[in-house]
């Protein structure tokens, strides 16, 4: 929703209490007793405080009204001062991170005036609200220039700061203890193991006289799938833990070829929701050379472009993953045959965490670029045209012996 314009009514407030002041330029009196009592303004001589009154107006705000919108610059930069109700700051889009909840007193607006600069956070009225609405020239002329007034900021900004670490603070150890337990949570499928690889004995035979039963190859494929998986979730648990710890350990990456890690890949990831009725078609090429790589996490950038393919591929509709050799490298190409994506999503994509899936979260694509362009040193990107499909392409540096690989980012 947009912001609606400066009020002009004439309506009394019943209370006379300025934190339920109406919208209204004969309140200007109660305003002034309300600057009075904001640390920012409270300093200020009290023609000065009367002249921002004066020369102020007023913005009434409805629920769900936006403010201000992350990553934009409002042609005409202006000072807020809430005069009634409640703003949530938030960062994020379709996932709404709160920082914080403003009320009657505080103010918001200050970080772009100071710097210039997009705003950082979004702003939307959790009721009705009515702001005191401060433009750039007179900011500068009474605060900006005020030394008293400029140190009740500073103050603020620390404030927030500090409450913006203790909430990260917080939630990294509610990470933490979540990603403790999950690898806690693996430790019964040690014992599965074993009891499923007597199976497998069994139904191979235990002499080899013996027969092989039928669907033990299922039994033995399926008990491999199982060990593998579990392997590489306690592979990313660890990382997770040693992220969250600040240990720094090296990140293996050893020289293999693409073409094996893309059809296991394929294998493992058909049965997922979004691409049991797809039709994964993987183009082979014998021509490739060797690259150098991690080997799970290629599969996680596999598995993403994958599910993603899913969900914009119709039922039998065909999902293409080719390989291509280039001058650096191999180029991994996945291409579906859906919509395309929209040119306004486009330019967010691969730079922020945004999803248009009822379940996702928007984290898959930053971590792909994360694995390939600072991980591996390649590049990813797509290619997208309306009702004709996307292809995402990213590449994988060959292994040169002769060279000196460069420094590897600490995981």
């Amino acid at each position: 929703m947009s912001k609606k314009a400066p009020s002009t009514e004439n309506k009394t407030s019943s209370s006379g209490d300025p934190s339920r002041l109406a919208p209204s330029k004969g309140h200007n009196l109660l305003k002034l007793e309300l600057l009075k009592r904001i640390d920012l303004f409270k300093f200020l001589p009290e023609e000065t405080q009367k002249d921002l009154v004066e020369k102020s107006s007023e913005l009434v705000l409805e629920k769900d009204d936006i403010l201000l919108k992350e990553g934009e610059q409002d042609e005409e930069i202006n000072f807020y001062v809430i005069l009634s109700g409640h703003l949530l700051i938030y960062k994020g889009d379709t996932f709404r991170k709160r920082i914080a909840i403003l009320g009657s007193g505080e103010y918001l607006g200050e970080m772009t005036l100071v710097d210039a600069q997009a705003h950082s956070a979004s702003a939307v009225a959790l009721d009705e609200s009515i702001l005191m609405v401060i433009p750039q020239d007179l900011f500068e002329k009474h605060i900006a220039s005020d030394h008293g007034a400029l140190l009740e900021m500073v103050k603020v900004f620390s404030h927030r700061m500090r409450s913006d670490l203790d909430v990260m603070a917080g939630d990294m150890q509610k990470v933490s203890n979540f990603t403790h337990d999950m690898r806690n949570c693996l430790v019964p499928l040690g014992y599965a193991d074993v009891y499923l690889a007597k199976a497998v004995d069994i139904l191979k035979g235990t002499d080899p006289r013996h027969k092989k039963r039928e669907g033990w190859d299922m039994v033995e494929k399926s008990f491999n799938t199982m060990i593998s998986v579990r392997k590489n979730l306690i592979t990313l648990i660890d990382q997770s833990l040693a992220c969250v710890k600040k240990t720094k350990s090296e990140y293996v990456k050893a020289e293999a070829q693409v073409l094996p890690l893309i059809q296991e890949t394929v294998d493992e990831i058909s049965c997922h929701k979004v691409l049991k009725k797809k039709n994964l078609v993987v183009q082979e090429n014998a021509d490739l050379k060797s690259a150098h790589f991690n080997f799970l996490d290629i599969k996680r950038v596999l598995q993403n472009l994958l599910i993603n393919a899913g969900y914009a591929t119709e039922n039998d509709g065909i999902i293409e993953i080719t390989i291509t050799e280039g001058k650096c490298g191999n180029q991994i190409n996945v291409k579906d045959n859906g919509t395309g994506i929209p040119l306004h999503i486009q330019p967010i994509l691969l730079r922020e965490n945004f999803t248009n899936k009822p379940d996702g979260n928007g984290f898959g694509l930053m971590s792909c670029r994360e694995i390939i362009e600072d991980f591996h040193l390649g590049k990813i990107w797509f290619e997208s045209e309306l009702n004709c499909g996307t292809t995402f392409h990213f590449t994988i540096p060959h292994f040169d012996p002769a060279v000196k690989p460069p420094g590897i980012k600490a995981r």
